[in-house]
């Protein structure tokens, strides 16, 4: 009887390792090759990133970066891109693309956590701006909970919003006030 337990609690423990190790609980970062690392750049908090280009590179920023560069924009839409979701609120950056370019959005889009394979297809996708991420390195962690709320709070400082918003995947700016929020795109 005991080993059946002692047995449990050590499949529990070496399974749980197995699943948080992985990238979306994870960043990822550091399961990515050093060539791989190489794309992925992490910006000082004072760089003005409405100048960047889509170079094939992934910055790593903050909320307050972006905040910041939405400021410049009439009409914006933040999309938190989760690489490898399949579900109805998950959609291909191409997709989302062309609905900004349909409406006249500047589009933002915020990898969740790395995946190379997924993100060297999609980045050279976006248009206007680079796909961004979020720098674990500013936050100071690497979980992705963790990180992405500090993000989003340091987004929607100063704006009003619901408490669920800070959840969702889309943010709609105008002038750099949030219209509004959705876990779906209309």
């Amino acid at each position: 009887m005991s080993k059946n337990i002692i047995y449990i609690i050590v499949s529990i423990f070496f399974s749980s390792c197995i699943i948080t190790n992985t990238p979306g609980f994870y960043s990822g970062y550091s399961k990515l090759t050093e060539q791989e690392k190489n794309n992925i750049v992490f910006t000082e908090p004072d760089l003005d990133i409405s100048n960047l280009q889509n170079d094939g590179k992934i910055y790593a920023i903050s909320g307050t970066q972006l905040k910041n560069c939405i400021l410049k924009e009439q009409k914006s839409l933040v999309y938190f891109w989760d690489p490898y979701c399949h579900s109805q609120k998950c959609y291909s950056v191409d997709l989302m693309q062309e609905f900004c370019e349909k409406n006249g959005l500047a589009l933002f889009v915020i990898s969740e956590y790395y995946d190379s394979e997924k993100m060297k297809v999609d980045v050279l996708k976006l248009k206007q701006y680079p796909m961004f991420s979020i720098n674990e390195k500013y936050y100071k962690t690497r979980y992705c909970n963790r990180y992405y709320t500090l993000f989003v709070k340091d987004l929607l400082s100063n704006q009003i919003y619901k408490k669920d918003d800070i959840y969702s995947s889309f943010f709609i700016f105008e002038n750099g006030k949030l219209k509004s929020t959705s876990f779906q795109i209309q």
